[in-house]
């Protein structure tokens, strides 16, 4: 493991906000700061490849990637863009009766839950007041 990877590894492990590359590179260049953009979105490719870290695609956002590779389930918030994890795991999702059905080799699934974040929730709760 290059010492690259290894800071890499440790940056997004310290974030629960799910960064984009952009923002880890953000993280990561102020601890080598002759690390490229290029280098931590291969690096970040290649260990979700590999499986040490989750790459999350949510509807139409960048990329997003996760420390904890481990099954569980994200939201969404529709007024800023965060993402959290939902604090839910694994589903038991009837996979081989879906491939049945479909006659596809239905290998996975993607859940998206969307809501609003708690910051979002209380501008909209003072929005929604003063209207009133």
């Amino acid at each position: 493991m290059t010492r690259q990877r290894r800071v890499i590894l440790e940056e997004l492990g310290r974030s629960r906000a799910h960064p984009t590359a952009d923002e880890l590179y953000a993280r990561v260049r102020r601890r080598l700061p002759h690390v490229s953009l290029g280098t931590v979105y291969r690096n970040l490719q290649e260990m979700a490849d590999r499986g040490l870290v989750r790459r999350l695609t949510m509807g139409g956002t960048q990329k997003r990637f996760d420390g904890d590779a481990s099954e569980h389930q994200h939201v969404r918030c529709v007024a800023c863009g965060r993402v959290a994890d939902a604090g839910i795991g694994s589903l038991d999702l009837p996979l081989e009766a879906a491939s049945r059905a479909s006659r596809y080799e239905v290998t996975g699934y993607r859940l998206e839950l969307l809501g609003y974040c708690p910051r979002c929730k209380r501008r909209k709760h003072r929005l929604t007041a003063a209207h009133v």
